[in-house]
């Protein structure tokens, strides 16, 4: 703020001070709702609700209930007073219907349908004194992605009647009654926030009270909802309302609100200061009070402001909260807000709060419908930079050799990788003393000028620093006659390697290529993932253009136990949306590598390798331009794959009673959204009594708990999403509207509509998973685990940073010794989402992730390369199970998967098994480890072997389309079993296949695309 701008601030201070009543003599507002504000009184119809899961009509949530004098058939008026916020109600049916038979009143007449009131003639039944006026008919295909549309006006067929009436004298006829406008439940009411005032009254209320705006305090239980008409709530007052008297605890976070409206300015940028808030004896001091539409911190922990502006004729909502220290007395406790547009004289809202002596606990947390959660938007909880999940270890340095998990990282003169090296072995299930190289020669970004030549550079030496024990950093200045390169890299210790290299022009100079160049080993890039490319072995060169419509920015190659992904950014990067959403919300192409469609990648199949090449192609720079080359690198694997865990773990996906869990074996309860201890999608706060009971109730028989809770979708029934509203498109994405119905006559516009559980009737709309939500996303889990104790989070795709699942790590390591984190994807490879691999778009998540459900549309019919990478988890570390259609038995085993109890599908037969073999403490040998004792002799036929040192567990999958004769390879040494002492059977798997005995010295049928699960003993009992 300049000087001016203070002088102004202080002047409009004064004279506020001066020109209203003093605190002490403010007009507050009264939290009550007067009833005489209302023509008539609003309530609860409790209709029936239409059988939202298929298509339907219906005459609307919305009705009139009106009354005749006497029972008659003449000719009747009726005046409406329903004060309406849609747009356009003139287009929107009106049907009446009789009261007493539900039958629809054919003879109707509408004179004028306006926001204010509907005036209409109908011709009554004989013997029916009351009738319902619904004002909001619509139809709906249903189902989980609604398309509601609002019936448009119908005429009565009867044309000798409506000749009659539009021959008579409307003023004429007798009128109804109304008696009380009615919701179909309390949910869907417009009372009081969404009840309008009239022109007439909003004119008398400006006449009576002139000023070039005004401002409306409000409580919180009220949220403001109106914002293209003023709630009768507010004009209807026949006082100047200033202020807000509340009662408040010591230690809450007490929020409230206020309306700003011009109806002939457009209020720019808006100044909001506040005062102290004193008492007799004490104060709270200014600092403790936030306006969330003016800026807060956002979920990297910075601080950030915000413009607020109006356009007049709108109402804008001002979220405010107020931090009441545990340490202050009791006592009532005053101050104000003061609200200056720009160029304005200031307004000024008084607050005062009757501060009791008792403690709150949690800040009042534990009652979100007070919204004292929105202090959760500005939370950094989670962000300790010292935090490091099991089983990873701190970064260590020695020299320019930088070591995390499994692998190390030896960076040039340059700061980039010289090597790239790996311990993990291929049976993933242990490390090495040897290591293997990821490159063959080092990472370079090389700068050609138009005669071809490179530039060549010289660098200065530099320093790997290390504040903190999950990470270190580095910064490496190259220089050249013409440019500057400078290169900041990080490492952190799960495996991201992120590079943000700057080339500065020092002298205008016309480049022919920037292009980073990563040679790799030719087994370290075995597979492919990425670039519109499905999980499989790399085949062939691949020469790749950038294209907006696809989720396409890297890739990733890899072995089983040593892989690199790299993605390709600039600094306007943005998360897309995926889900179905990638096209409403598509990458921003990164300016630098993009360079308007002249960059690419070539990766390049070669005798003794895999050449990488990210170019961006020819360009002229000017001096003192920069270019904003980042890539980011993920190092593969992650973490070993512990089968013990693995086996050991037991999903069971549905809610049911804790007893059937037992009963199916389950170890792990997942608890989705749409039922009763969870009913409304990523908001597990409702219900609170009954989902602690369950939770209870498990913990005692054994059963861990988890619950369905992610961003991206958002029901409508949180308690804070009309604050969320009010900042803009921040935290709810924009859209076109539409779906549910409450969305389009509440929320109206400028959201995106999103999955509507119709079982619970829980509608909603798409949120951003890089905003303050996040913030409150990871505090509702920190509640969650401190006061439910809930055992971990069952993700349903994620639309939020790998920096979000850390913070969530962070929490749960906090509260628990141990936690799962369980991710669900459908496939992505698609046109709506861009055609990105799932494995590929949350491969930054996989560190903190503990199982994958890779399986909703996945490909089971497609070769095991494609298991392996897209669908196993493996080469990262981790396990997975199957979905689609109940899986593949006989493929997953190969890859250690089943499936989980869910909907029909119960791999209780499969789960015996494991415990008769006691596969947990087996040691998992797949087809792609060389040492593997048994192996098939055809290439379509894969076997997997789990090893006890007196039998081996075999899973054979069959890829082949015909029924094969299949011999096993058996290492006898390797394994120190007898060959002719050992018994081969293949046991009862109960729905799956029948004991048999089979002769190791003949080959094995295996029939086409199934397989075989056998059990070698070392000798015949």
């Amino acid at each position: 703020m300049n000087q001016l701008s203070r002088i102004t601030v202080i002047i409009s201070i004064l004279i506020c001070a001066c020109s209203k009543t003093e605190t002490d003599n403010a007009n507050y507002r009264n939290k009550e709702v007067t009833a005489s504000y209302y023509d008539v009184p609003y309530e609860s119809g409790n209709w029936e609700h239409p059988k939202y899961k298929e298509a339907f009509e219906s005459f609307g949530n919305q009705r009139a209930v009106i009354e005749l004098s006497s029972n008659t058939i003449e000719n009747t008026q009726i005046i409406i007073p329903w004060r309406r916020r849609d747009n356009h109600p003139e287009t929107k049916d009106i049907i009446i219907v009789d009261a007493s038979t539900n039958e629809v009143v054919e003879n109707k007449y509408v004179i004028e349908n306006n926001n204010e009131f509907g005036h209409l003639v109908f011709k009554p039944n004989q013997d029916s004194k009351m009738y319902y006026v619904y004002y909001f008919p619509h139809q709906s295909t249903g189902s989980y992605y609604p398309k509601l549309n609002y019936k448009a006006p119908t005429q009565t067929e009867d044309k000798t009647w409506l000749n009659e009436i539009e021959q008579t004298n409307i003023s004429d006829l007798p009128k109804a009654n109304v008696t009380s406008i009615q919701s179909i439940d309390d949910f869907h009411s417009f009372f009081p926030m969404e009840v309008i005032a009239t022109q007439e009254e909003v004119s008398e209320f400006m006449s009576n009270n002139p000023q070039p705006y005004y401002v409306f305090p409000e409580y919180r239980n009220n949220p403001i909802k109106l914002t293209d008409f003023l709630p009768v709530r507010w004009i209807k007052n026949p006082e100047s309302i200033i202020g807000i008297s509340d009662n408040a605890k010591r230690g809450e976070y007490y929020t409230f609100q206020v309306g700003v409206y011009s109806s002939e300015n457009d209020l720019e940028d808006l100044e909001i200061t506040f005062s102290d808030l004193k008492s007799a004896n004490n104060s709270i001091s200014k600092a403790e009070i936030t306006c969330f539409n003016k800026g807060g911190i956002d979920l990297n922990g910075k601080s950030f402001d915000k413009i607020v502006s109006v356009p007049k004729g709108k109402t804008q909502a001002l979220w405010f909260g107020i931090n009441i220290p545990e340490t202050a007395t009791q006592g009532t406790y005053k101050g104000s807000v003061i609200i200056k547009p720009k160029s304005m004289v200031a307004d000024t809202v008084y607050v005062k709060l009757n501060v009791s002596s008792e403690k709150i606990e949690n800040h009042g947390d534990d009652q979100p419908e007070n919204m004292t959660r929105l202090r959760w938007l500005n939370s950094t909880i989670g962000t300790d930079e010292d935090f490091i999940i099991k089983p990873f270890t701190p970064v260590e340095i020695s020299n320019k050799t930088l070591s995390i998990l499994g692998r190390d990282i030896e960076l040039n003169e340059f700061g980039l990788p010289n090597n790239i090296d790996s311990y993990f072995t291929p049976e993933m299930t242990k490390f090495s003393t040897e290591k293997e190289h990821l490159l063959k020669q080092p990472i370079q970004l090389n700068v050609t000028k138009n005669d071809g030549s490179t530039i060549e550079w010289t660098s200065s030496d530099y320093t790997i620093n290390q504040t903190h024990k999950s990470v270190v950093n580095w910064q490496a200045i190259n220089t050249s006659d013409n440019l500057t390169l400078t290169i900041n890299g990080t490492l952190e210790y799960d495996g991201m390697l992120e590079y943000n290299m700057q080339l500065i022009a020092k002298n205008n100079i016309h480049l022919n290529d920037v292009n980073l160049q990563i040679p790799m080993q030719k087994d370290a890039a075995k597979y492919i993932l990425g670039l519109g490319e499905k999980g499989s072995s790399l085949k062939k060169s691949i020469h790749w253009k950038w294209n907006v419509t696809k989720h396409h920015e890297g890739a990733w190659l890899g072995g089983i136990n040593k892989g690199l992904q790299f993605v390709l950014r600039d600094e306007n990067y943005e998360r897309p949306l995926n889900t179905n959403f990638y096209q409403q919300k598509p990458l921003n192409l990164p300016p630098s590598w993009h360079n308007d469609g002249k960059g690419g990648i070539d990766i390049t199949m070669q005798n003794d390798g895999v050449l990488v090449k990210n170019y961006s192609g020819e360009r002229t720079v000017q001096q003192g331009d920069t270019l904003n080359f980042n890539i980011r690198f993920l190092i593969t694997p992650f973490k070993l794959i512990d089968t013990k865990e693995h086996f050991n773990t037991r999903f069971v996906h549905k809610y049911i009673p804790v007893d059937s869990v037992v009963n199916y074996n389950g170890t792990i309860v997942n608890v989705h959204h749409a039922n009763e201890i969870n009913p409304y999608i990523n908001y597990p706060f409702f219900n609170l009594d009954k989902q602690k009971a369950y939770i209870d109730e498990a913990h005692s028989k054994g059963i861990r708990v988890k619950l369905y809770n992610t961003i991206r979708e958002l029901t409508y029934k949180s308690h804070e999403l009309f604050a969320l509203k009010s900042l803009g498109d921040e935290i709810l994405n924009d859209g076109e509207g539409g779906g549910h119905s409450w969305l389009q006559e509440h929320f109206k516009s400028n959201y995106h509509s999103a999955w509507h559980a119709t079982s619970v009737n829980d509608a909603a709309i798409l949120n951003k998973g890089t905003s303050r939500w996040t913030n409150y996303y990871i505090e509702g889990i920190n509640w969650l685990v401190k006061n439910q104790e809930i055992d971990g989070l069952y993700l349903d795709d994620i639309a939020f940073s790998r920096s979000t699942v850390k913070r969530i790590a962070s929490v749960f390591d906090t509260h628990r010794e141990s936690f799962v984190i369980d991710l669900h994807s459908a496939n992505q490879y698609n046109n709506r989402d861009g055609y990105i691999n799932s494995a590929f778009l949350y491969m930054e998540h996989f560190p903190y992730i503990s199982r994958l459900w890779f399986g909703e549309y996945f490909e089971y019919d497609l070769d095991p390369d494609y298991w392996l990478t897209e669908v196993s988890g493996i080469p990262f570390g981790l396990t997975g199970e199957m979905l689609e259609k109940g899986g593949h038995p006989y493929r997953g085993l190969v890859y250690g998967m089943t499936t989980r109890v869910y909907h029909n599908f119960n791999p209780g037969a499969i789960w015996k098994l494991f415990d008769d073999f006691d596969i947990a403490n087996a040691d998992m040998l797949g087809y792609w480890v060389d040492r593997s004792p048994i192996k098939t002799n055809h290439q379509n036929i894969k076997s997997t072997v789990y090893v006890h040192d007196n039998k081996v567990l075999i899973a054979i999958g069959s890829w082949s389309d015909k029924n094969e004769q299949v011999t096993l390879n058996i290492d006898w040494n390797a394994l120190g079993f007898n060959k002719n002492s050992a018994q081969l059977t293949s046991p009862e798997i109960k729905g799956l296949q029948l004991h048999n005995t089979h002769d190791i010295n003949k080959p094995i049928t295996v029939e086409k695309n199934q397989g075989l699960i056998l059990v070698l003993n070392r000798k015949s009992e």
